[in-house]
């Protein structure tokens, strides 16, 4: 289902991806520069004991069950009786793109900030001095998440920047398992039928799907082959070694969408498309049509999450069509199953808090916020209260009848009343396990067996110089690209006559120099 409708899955599911205007102007290194002097002279006042900060968020999995806010959720009850700091929470009303914006323009900001972090938002309102640069608090007053950035070259790579900086305090996962939450999943029972075997190519895919229509494995029923929405469907490029958007080839930054591999990929595409082995609904799938063509018995396979995999299942056997989705590897490119998604290579995950210029006193929030990197903390967030919402079993933790067995909810939104595995802590990959039951399991491990090298790096800090390159390419790319990309599948466009031109005004759109500039940043990371 979309993101914003699904109950359960990675935190990124529930989190808005936004882009901000600029602030600040010609005063932006003054601003800078008392930013820092605050950082310093508030960091001597650490011991002086806070008992109270604002922090502000929207607020993503508490709405899944009818909170208003997270000081309703346990586990930060309990933060609060073992630390003796209340958090203030202010929650937007409205559009939480647009109350941050307005919060940001004001300088009337909350001690603390959850957002979306990137490089080029973190340096713009760093030098606007709304935020400022913990890496000195975290040095003294974080001892357990500074040993995890020291132990762990990839997080410091993803979290200091090349001027030694760190603006928020992060959420981590290391597991790599948890990168995997959504992928390809195909009716077993049509699989048997069509006896082709699990597709590992993107040909492979092709021909099973082909089969599957040729013995009308959905009945009287009309054949939509494989369905989901565009962001998901696209993934298949990947068996064509190519992405969307940027990837990797031996360490050379490549624009996905203008290499000749994309156009393979496109044409591919269009086939299933025109062929029927692709739900012609895609482009434009509505919750209900998405529902409709999976519970009645249409679909072949759904490129998404497990829960919702699981969802549409269970819809379907409500209706009396019982059957279960396997999940299927990412398909192979050069003999190798592989993801270009660059999601897979985030540890230092960009959502997370940062600390206002204006904050009373940031070395106590970063020293409270440290406590979620401990291994106490950890279990608090991942797991809850021992007795309460998890205990051991065989040497193991596991969630409690209280979380597993509720009525009101399924496990994995009932959880989000007592625990957050996303917030400023690490992920257990186990507290994810523990939600999925054997086939669930089996399908992310499926998905999680993957290579995933050619994925684009999913932080790179920019020069300022290179920031003004990235802002004079015209903002139209995307679009122009998407509307081509799609009208090359849909047969509106012809990809063979169109071609050439398409890439040059890409071109002329300042692509290149934006390629230039994203080598520049990687390589400088790689060096790290």
């Amino acid at each position: 289902m979309k993101k914003t409708q699904k109950a359960i899955g990675l935190a990124l599911s529930m989190i808005l991806i936004v882009i901000l205007a600029a602030c600040g102007g010609n005063n932006n290194a003054d601003k800078s520069t008392t930013a820092e002097t605050n950082t310093t002279e508030k960091a001597e006042n650490a011991e002086n004991k806070m008992t109270e900060f604002s922090l502000w968020t929207w607020l993503g999995s508490v709405e899944s069950w009818g909170g208003k806010s997270y000081d309703e959720v346990e586990a930060y009850q309990e933060l609060e009786k073992r630390t003796g700091v209340k958090v203030k929470y202010v929650h937007p009303t409205g559009d939480a793109t647009e109350s941050f914006n307005l919060m940001m323009t004001s300088g009337e900001t909350t001690d603390a900030i959850w957002y979306r972090w990137s490089p080029e938002r973190m340096q713009q309102y760093f030098d606007a001095g709304r935020i400022i640069d913990i890496y000195p608090l975290v040095k003294e007053h974080a001892p357990n998440l500074l040993a995890i950035i020291e132990s762990d070259p990839v997080i410091k790579k993803q979290l200091i920047d090349p001027q030694g900086r760190m603006f928020y305090m992060p959420w981590i996962t290391q597991d790599k398992f948890l990168g995997f939450g959504e992928g390809l999943a195909m009716r077993e029972d049509w699989l048997n039928t069509a006896g082709t075997g699990i597709p590992k190519t993107n040909d492979e895919l092709y021909n099973t799907l082909k089969v599957m229509r040729e013995k009308k494995v959905s009945g009287s029923k009309p054949f939509v082959g494989l369905t989901g929405y565009p962001g998901q469907m696209y993934k298949l490029f990947y068996g064509f070694g190519v992405a969307d958007d940027w990837f990797l080839d031996n360490n050379k930054v490549v624009y996905g969408p203008t290499s000749d591999r994309y156009k393979d990929a496109l044409k591919w595409f269009k086939k299933m498309y025109t062929e029927g082995l692709i739900d012609k609904d895609y482009l434009t799938n509505e919750q209900d049509i998405y529902n409709k063509h999976i519970a009645e018995g249409q679909a072949a396979g759904i490129i998404d999450n497990t829960d919702a995999q699981g969802t549409a299942a269970k819809m379907a056997a409500d209706g009396g069509n019982s059957f279960k989705f396997i999940g299927i590897p990412y398909m192979q490119y050069n003999s190798k199953s592989v993801s270009l998604n660059s999601t897979a290579k985030r540890i230092a995950q960009p959502y997370g808090l940062a600390i206002s210029s204006t904050a009373k006193d940031p070395a106590a929030i970063v020293a409270y916020l440290d406590y979620g990197f401990s291994d106490e903390g950890k279990t608090l967030f991942n797991w809850g209260v021992e007795g309460d919402t998890f205990e051991m079993k065989d040497g193991k933790k596991v969630y409690t009848d209280k979380i597993m067995k509720a009525t009101a909810n399924v496990p994995g939104v009932e959880m989000t009343k007592y625990v957050n595995p996303w917030w400023i802590t690490v992920t257990d990959p186990d507290s994810a396990k523990a939600l999925l039951d054997a086939d669930g399991l089996k399908t992310r491990e499926t998905w999680a067996d993957v290579d995933v090298s050619m994925a684009f790096e999913p932080t790179l800090f920019m020069t300022t110089e290179e920031n003004d390159t990235m802002a004079s390419a015209s903002t139209d790319i995307g679009t122009f690209k998407d509307s081509m990309r799609d009208g090359f599948i849909t047969g509106t466009k012809d990809i063979d006559a169109e071609w050439d031109s398409y890439v040059k005004t890409l071109n002329d759109m300042g692509i290149e120099k934006v390629q230039q500039v994203k080598q520049a940043a990687y390589d400088r990371f790689a060096a790290k």
